[in-house]
């Protein structure tokens, strides 16, 4: 397992309280890419498509490190999230590919299907698609919260045989136990999130339904307003689930948490309104995962400072510290296996 040392979150003065950093991040105004940006369209098993747009810094060559990022739920692209660490990465000299799902972003009007916690073989798709681009790099696989969960479930699922390309695996905040996970939504306190997401979800589908030819749907009249209702009528039969619990049970990555054999990070924060803490505990994870928690920082949030950092995103400055030591020891690692090689060829 390999293991950075972070300085403490501290959160900005007067704003530690969950729901405040899950808020705030997410309405801050966001910079825009400052390189051109190549959008592909990906091909999926199944015959349905996805986009995938990639950023290339300029020093950056050929055999150089990918970073995949995959949002989460109503999320895209044009995340706020998504194009922060972006453009940080893509300043410290990593090519960056941000995916849109099934439906989401500029796959919103291509996609026929539609993307849920499950869809494992669309992200490998999105990695073979990414290698074609450069074959000989290592990929990095960072997934948020709901992408979280896929990312995590799809190496679990490589069951000790890992892609021979991707390398490293970082979760944040992922709802790995959805059971778990819906039921906290249900709370009282946490209701307006679930009554976002589903919300957003149901007009996302509604505005599909007019411009999609062959969108896959079950012909659903009446849009739930609680998510695991939209979850139950919608997404699981229309994603080939038997109601909501199949979906849930199937989808989780939970149960293959302990089969994962590639160095994985997993960030999550104890105050997450919307994916609970504690259901990291239930659950035995394999010792190529480092599970990195703080008290403090919310879904996705982490609004604080440390000294150096240049703004007050204190999780996307660790990435960037974490992908650029993780690199640089798998660079002296493969220089050293090579020499070895080497070596043991004159022997013989």
């Amino acid at each position: 397992m390999f293991v950075t040392k972070y300085p403490p979150f501290r959160p900005f003065p007067y704003l530690s309280n969950g729901h405040v950093q899950t808020l705030l991040p997410f309405l801050h105004k966001t910079e825009r890419a400052r390189t051109p940006t190549q959008r592909y369209v990906v091909r999926l098993d199944d015959g349905d498509v996805l986009t995938i747009h990639d950023n290339i810094p300029q020093k950056w060559i050929t055999g150089d490190r990918i970073v995949v990022l995959v949002h989460g739920m109503c999320g895209s692209h044009r995340s706020n999230y998504m194009r922060r660490t972006g453009e940080k990465l893509r300043r410290h000299g990593f090519r960056t590919i941000r995916v849109d799902l099934r439906g989401q972003g500029d796959s919103q009007l291509l996609s026929r299907g539609h993307s849920h916690a499950g869809a494992t073989g669309d992200v490998e798709c999105v990695i073979r698609a990414v290698l074609s681009l450069s074959p000989l790099s290592y990929i990095t696989v960072i997934g948020y919260s709901l992408g979280g969960n896929m990312v995590l479930k799809m190496c679990g699922q490589w069951s000790g045989e890992p892609h021979p390309q991707v390398d490293s695996i970082i979760a944040i905040a992922p709802p790995i136990d959805l059971v778990h996970c819906s039921a906290n939504l249900r709370q009282w306190g946490n209701r307006l999130y679930d009554l976002y997401f589903c919300r957003q979800i149901a007009r996302n589908i509604l505005f599909r339904r007019r411009h999609v030819p062959g969108l896959v749907d079950n012909g659903l009249l009446k849009m739930p307003n609680r998510l695991v209702h939209l979850d139950d009528q919608f997404i699981a039969p229309t994603s080939g689930f038997d109601g909501a619990r199949d979906y849930y049970f199937q989808s989780s990555s939970a149960p293959v948490l302990r089969n994962i054999s590639v160095s994985t990070l997993i960030v999550a924060a104890q105050d997450d309104p919307i994916v609970p803490f504690d259901m990291y505990r239930h659950w035995v994870m394999s010792p190529d995962i480092e599970l990195l928690s703080f008290q403090y920082g919310g879904h996705l949030g982490f609004f604080g400072s440390s000294p150096g950092d240049p703004d007050r995103h204190w999780l996307e400055w660790r990435l960037v510290a974490w992908l650029d030591d993780f690199d640089q020891q798998q660079i002296k690692r493969r220089a050293r296996e090579a020499r070895e090689s080497m070596t043991r060829q004159k022997q013989d």
